[in-house]
């Protein structure tokens, strides 16, 4: 049970506001990018480029400071304490919706000091809030955010409907600014107090759907455990991990007792999720549903194509480099969550040893990882390369690409002493997730201002990683054995 009591003489409140504290407090970090981010743009003879990245800079940091709280609220709203401790649904839902609606308004006012309209941008990011709130409410919404803002609605822009509903929020915004915010702002109000649950069977339902769904959908879930649950959501696991039971498979039938072999196998049960089969696999959906988005505009609006995928594109292809690039950010924690397999796997006649188990190790993870890494630039520019269109494949603004050239020297942190790698906390998660977006940014900046193409930027990459392994590779030398991974914390 999820249940927060409150201490002798702290009402409910008070201790709801402590969890969420406790909850957003570890993002404190997140000063650190917005003031590194607004370093660089003072560094730029563009007039306002220091206020405009610091407000931008700053409404991200809110959103991320109200998913935090949002996951803590609504973590708390499980079945049981719902229908056993009166009074928490109403505080719950009291706390959300006012810190949904202080979020929003202080968004609004920051950004309209630069960009003004600040009750349209209040509502937007209100509106942004609830749409994460719903996710975790949901989390096959998750799907949808990836693919709405990349694929949909470029897609709907041409419609005459959407243009038409388009067309009269900008007329009432323009005579009624504040009675349309106030309008939007309590009816997102209404919907985030409905998202939280009052309790009974239907509460539990959903809440059981909902952690099926999360260990479904998360690459640090092992790929046995996702395989044998039931339901969609287990059949949806499957669907975007099926390359993994075929690898276990093929490994299971070619076993051998030699150090490769016993390396492999070791590896799949360590890695649960995070194998390259099971990332490769999620890489190879979500490009064929690439693919498909672009047929289906060849096919249904010939003439509009070459504008649609030219706007989906660089979103979509960030999502995808993301998603083949996951196992970076979930290493750390699924290593730590199969240490107790790791020194099992250890003592298996024919596993490596000493300084033999961290070279075959560290080749193995890096030689997944670059794969992977490969694997997302080819499908990118494969997507690209099929855009139709006059502008050329090098000169599409592909975000993805970005994201690559910064990724790849960061993937040199997977080797590493992991003997002392103890458990994985949200800062250094969040850290090297800022550090890889930092670099994507100052990518887009460079390959925007001197207009040249983000290839060029993939292959300086390359060129940098090499030396930069070649300095790493001594580490892997030095350490202590990789397995088991926290034993000298």
């Amino acid at each position: 049970m999820n249940a927060v009591l409150a201490p002798a003489g702290v009402d409910g409140y008070a201790a709801l506001r402590r969890a969420v504290a406790r909850k957003t407090g570890r993002l404190w970090w997140l000063a650190l990018p917005v003031l590194g981010a607004t370093g660089l743009a003072t560094m730029t003879d563009a007039p306002h480029a220091a206020a405009w990245t610091f407000v931008l800079a700053m409404a991200v940091a809110l959103q991320l400071l109200w998913w935090s709280a949002a996951s803590a609220l609504l973590g708390l709203n499980d079945p049981i304490s719902a229908h056993l401790m009166p009074g928490q649904l109403r505080k719950l839902r009291e706390t959300a919706v006012v810190t949904m609606l202080g979020l929003a308004v202080l968004s609004g006012l920051l950004l309209s000091a630069v960009f003004g309209h600040a009750p349209a941008f209040a509502a937007a990011s209100a509106a942004a809030m609830l749409a994460f709130a719903a996710c975790l409410r949901w989390p096959l919404l998750w799907f949808g955010v990836w693919i709405l803002p990349g694929v949909l609605l470029p897609l709907l822009g041409e419609l005459p409907a959407a243009r038409a509903v388009a067309g009269f929020f900008v007329s009432w915004h323009e005579r009624q600014p504040l009675i349309q915010a106030a309008v939007i702002l309590l009816a997102l109000a209404a919907a985030l107090w409905g998202l939280f649950q009052s309790g009974g069977a239907g509460h539990a339902r959903s809440w059981q759907a909902s952690q099926r769904m999360r260990q479904a959908m998360s690459m640090q879930a092992g790929g046995s455990r996702v395989a044998c649950a039931g339901g969609p959501f287990a059949r949806l696991g499957r669907v975007f991990q099926w390359g993994l039971p075929l690898w276990r498979e093929h490994l299971l039938r070619a076993a051998r007792p030699d150090a490769r072999s016993v390396s492999a196998r070791a590896e799949l049960g360590a890695m649960r999720g995070l194998h390259w089969s099971a990332t490769g696999s999620t890489g190879v959906v979500l490009a064929l549903c690439l693919l498909g988005f672009e047929a289906a505009a060849l096919i249904f609006v010939p003439e509009r194509a070459g504008r649609i995928i030219d706007a989906a594109l660089p979103g979509v292809s960030i999502g995808l480099m993301s998603g083949m690039l996951s196992p970076l950010f979930g290493l750390a924690t699924t290593l730590h969550q199969t240490r107790r397999e790791q020194a099992l796997l250890a003592l298996v006649p024919g596993m490596p040893r000493g300084d033999a188990m961290n070279r075959e190790l560290a080749r193995r993870m890096l030689r997944h990882y670059v794969a992977m890494w490969a694997g997302g630039v080819a499908m990118i520019l494969v997507a690209s390369a099929l855009a139709p269109g006059d502008m050329a494949m090098a000169s599409r603004p592909l975000l993805g690409l970005d994201f690559a050239a910064a990724a790849l020297p960061v993937s040199l942190m997977i080797w590493r002493d992991w003997s002392r790698q103890g458990a994985p906390r949200g800062i250094q998660v969040g850290l090297l997730t800022m550090i890889t977006l930092l670099g994507m940014g100052l990518c887009t900046a460079a390959s925007s201002y001197w207009r040249f193409s983000p290839l060029w930027l993939v292959g300086a990459s390359m060129l940098l990683t090499l030396p930069l392994g070649v300095w790493r590779w001594r580490l892997v030398r030095r350490v202590a054995p990789f397995w088991p991974v926290g034993r000298h914390a």
